[in-house]
């Protein structure tokens, strides 16, 4: 058969491509130690993995109603008591990359603006690409430990500003959001600058400080979540939104054509992290991070050209690498090493000088890796 001419692709495709993280990591020699992808290295806790051959066992593998589980829906809402009422009030999804999806496509006009942290994880600019909308970076300073400044959210408002996009604890920088500065956020949101869409996917990961939400201050936005992280749940994708019933019901409907519904088997295996053992078992995976993290800072405490700053949440390391090589040349001499990194320039302009570092990986290839990322950094 002869070849006709090549397939059409939408502008809106034009540009995108796999994020620098999977690029990364896709290429990497085999056998490399894993600093680089953002999924815990543990596995599933016993109680959910249970929960999950039972549904299958007694045949729960029909579509579920389309916002999802009920029962679970039920717990979800249960963790925002301030925010939600009942499981009208959320939506379960694909992870939290389809409810990024699902809230922008909600609230986003061709046009509209959206305020997208920097360094920040690059999803949400390249959604907001995707819908037609123009991402507008916010820096997050070195000097604030990487927290929103509410002035500078102030200072880029526009007539065309739609969403204030937050991610707290944050990806790649491991700060939380302080609770005054979401206070003013708060206020600018009900005053009906913006509309607020915070990713809290870390915010079971918290070590020091207090894990603040603007789920208690304000109910002008939408509360994004899933299982992928605090229970090693990557692969099961189980996520959601949560907010107005009206909003979660529009979203609903176009969930169901993008996704029909979410698994029905991981979705009554995630309800099994609600039980006393399925907390239990999130409380020890953090404890666990908690000794990763503190002793991935005594051996880079060692590298004489860097600074890594004490991250008060999520399971990254942020290094500024600055004294030694921009972060892609730091990031290819690494994994000449053996060891993946991910450079700070994934994450945005203002990432340019740091290296992320992921210590969701055994305690043998921090021990051995970490000792490679210090000698480097030397």
């Amino acid at each position: 058969m002869a070849a006709g001419p090549p397939l059409p692709i939408a502008g809106r495709l034009r540009g995108v491509d796999r994020t620098l993280i999977r690029q990364i990591f896709d290429s990497a020699p085999r056998g490399a130690i894993n600093f680089g992808l953002g999924q815990p290295d543990l596995p599933t806790p016993d109680v959910i993995k249970r929960a999950g051959i039972e549904a299958i066992e007694t045949n729960q593998t029909r579509y579920t109603v389309t916002a999802g589980d009920p029962e679970l829906r039920r717990a979800i809402a249960g963790q925002y008591p301030d925010f939600v009422d009942g499981p009208e009030g959320v939506v379960s999804t694909i992870g939290v990359g389809e409810a990024v999806f699902l809230a922008f496509a909600g609230l986003l006009e061709p046009g509209d603006e959206v305020l997208v942290p920097d360094p920040g994880f690059p999803t949400y600019a390249i959604t907001a690409r995707i819908l037609g909308a123009v991402p507008v970076a916010y820096p997050l300073r070195s000097e604030r430990g990487f927290a929103v400044d509410p002035s500078d959210i102030e200072g880029l408002i526009t007539s065309k500003t739609r969403v204030l996009m937050l991610n707290s604890p944050g990806n790649p920088t491991g700060c939380l959001d302080r609770g005054e500065d979401l206070d003013r956020i708060a206020a600018m949101a009900e005053q009906g600058c913006f509309t607020w869409v915070s990713d809290e996917i870390y915010s079971s990961f918290v070590y020091e400080g207090r894990f603040e939400s603007l789920t208690t201050r304000s109910k002008r936005g939408v509360v994004l979540s899933g299982m992928s992280k605090d229970v090693c749940m990557a692969g099961w994708r189980v996520g959601w939104l949560a907010g107005d019933p009206a909003f979660v019901k529009a979203v609903t409907a176009m969930h169901q054509y993008v996704a029909t519904v979410a698994s029905s088997i991981s979705q009554r295996a995630a309800l099994a992290a609600f039980t006393p053992e399925g907390r239990a078992a999130r409380d020890a995976i953090r404890e666990r991070f908690r000794a990763r993290r503190d002793r991935a800072l005594e051996i880079l405490a060692g590298a004489t050209r860097a600074t890594v700053p004490r991250p008060g949440g999520s399971f990254y390391l942020f290094a500024d690498i600055s004294r030694v090589g921009d972060s892609m040349s730091v990031c290819r001499a690494l994994m000449e090493r053996g060891v993946i990194t991910i450079p700070g320039i994934a994450f945005g302009a203002r990432g340019e000088g740091w290296l992320r570092l992921s210590y969701a990986a055994d305690e043998a290839d921090i021990e051995r890796g970490m000792a490679i990322v210090r000698d480097v950094l030397s």
